[in-house]
């Protein structure tokens, strides 16, 4: 038996046992088999029965054990966890399945209202396992790198045969080949070497927890690449669109999750250009506004002693600070200390005249915009575009405004991620 389909998986392994000129050969995934049963229950009764036939009755007992002929029909029972052991010309299998389940951390980053709870591992045998658990293809291909001169870390790779983009796999794999660390311990620093780009603003990579996740870009024709010790995946290639995905869309009814995904667009225009538009208005263009509005506004500034980008600059900073705090405390005290600290800081900031009420309905418009955006990865780059549109913006009006986002389109226009457009909604199957 050759098994075309499993062959070159890091992961499949072939193995043959001899006995008084007897020999039995076994064939197995084990990312997905429990090897404890397999030596006890397959490997260890060999040795120990004397008679060649009783061993044959023996693999006869164990449970949900039936010879299979063909192939095509052995390649499901490996893909579902049992072992096929060639005997006598006859083939066994049984049953020594290991999917993990109840040992599985809940995913934390990436909250959802329905579908599965479960994140990846930091053993990269367990996040292989979640991932075969949900894709049971015999297409699925599992490849080992070694990246890291001190580090030694183990890189895999997990991608459907059938539907990978040669070119993108070619350029993912001479990447990794290329690449020269000392030390490699996370998916976020693995990201950072495959781009090796000083000024790269947007994440080229989408990073994930969810073995969901996960399945459905497999099935998208993307590459994983999981990292040893990190409990977290790079999908590649990714586009801009992928970064406001949530897992809740593909179990919402269609208008539901468009609207989702609506909103999550008007977050994103919110957060990114709410501040610059507010002080190109307060600063060069307050005839826009309706003059019960305009009037309104003017009246909540008359005690503020700074312009308009000093007073946002300074709210959005301390919405920064208490964003970072909230990261860096213990989770036991974090969300307390960050509430009580942004209450006291609004209301004593508006009560000695330093920020406008206003100001404080946009800069906390701003942050809750940020936070619908459901991948982390793409927050980090949010927050930091934002602050050039506002100097312009101070600097020109709406022409700063308009210019920073033509200039941001052109940029995203201009990336790539593994030789595919960024700004684009392509899709390999």
């Amino acid at each position: 038996m050759e098994f075309r389909t499993l062959q070159n998986n890091s992961d499949f392994q072939n193995r043959s046992l001899r006995k008084y000129e007897k020999i039995i050969t076994f064939y197995y995934l084990s990312s997905v088999c429990d090897e404890d049963k397999i030596n006890k229950l397959i490997i260890k009764p060999f040795y120990e029965f004397e008679q060649f036939n009783i061993y044959k009755n023996y693999l006869e007992t164990l449970q949900g054990w039936e010879i299979v002929t063909e192939e095509s029909i052995m390649v499901e029972k490996i893909l579902d966890g049992s072992i096929i052991i060639n005997l006598d010309e006859k083939n066994y299998s049984v049953s020594v399945s290991n999917f993990s389940t109840s040992a599985v951390a809940e995913s934390i980053e990436e909250n959802v209202l329905q579908g599965p709870k479960d994140g990846l591992n930091e053993k990269i045998d367990t996040s292989i396992n979640l991932i075969r658990n949900r894709y049971r293809k015999s297409t699925l291909k599992v490849e080992n790198y070694i990246v890291g001169n001190l580090s030694k870390t183990k890189v895999v790779f997990l991608y459907d045969r059938d539907l990978i983009d040669s070119k993108v796999y070619n350029n993912l794999k001479g990447k990794i080949k290329g690449l020269s660390v000392e030390v490699l311990q996370s998916c976020g620093q693995l990201q950072k070497l495959l781009i090796n780009k000083k000024w790269t603003l947007f994440p080229l990579f989408l990073t994930t927890e969810r073995p969901d996740r996960i399945v459905k870009n497999i099935s998208s024709g993307k590459i994983i690449m999981l990292v040893e010790g990190s409990p977290w995946a790079l999908i590649g290639p990714a586009s801009f669109f992928d970064f406001f995905k949530s897992m809740d869309d593909s179990v919402e009814l269609s208008l539901v999750a468009k609207f989702l995904v609506f909103i999550r667009f008007i977050a994103l225009l919110n957060t990114l250009l709410l501040p610059a538009i507010y002080v190109a208005i307060i600063s060069y263009s307050p005839e826009i506004l309706q003059v019960q509005f305009a009037l309104l506004i003017a009246g909540s500034r008359i005690s503020v002693p700074f312009p308009s980008y000093i007073e946002i600059l300074f709210l959005m900073l301390m919405a920064e600070f208490l964003t970072e705090a909230s990261i860096r405390l213990p989770k036991s005290i974090s969300s307390s200390a960050t509430t009580v600290g942004g209450l006291i800081l609004g209301q004593t900031a508006s009560q000695a005249g330093l920020v406008a009420d206003v100001m404080i309905i946009v800069v906390s418009l701003v942050a809750l915009s940020l936070f619908i955006i459901p991948i982390n990865a793409m927050h980090q780059a949010i927050r930091v575009v934002r602050y050039p549109i506002i100097i312009l913006a101070s600097l020109f009006g709406m022409l700063g405004v308009i210019v920073s986002v033509l200039a941001i389109l052109c940029y995203l226009c201009n990336l790539r991620s593994l030789g595919k457009p960024y700004l684009t909604l392509f899709n390999n199957n």
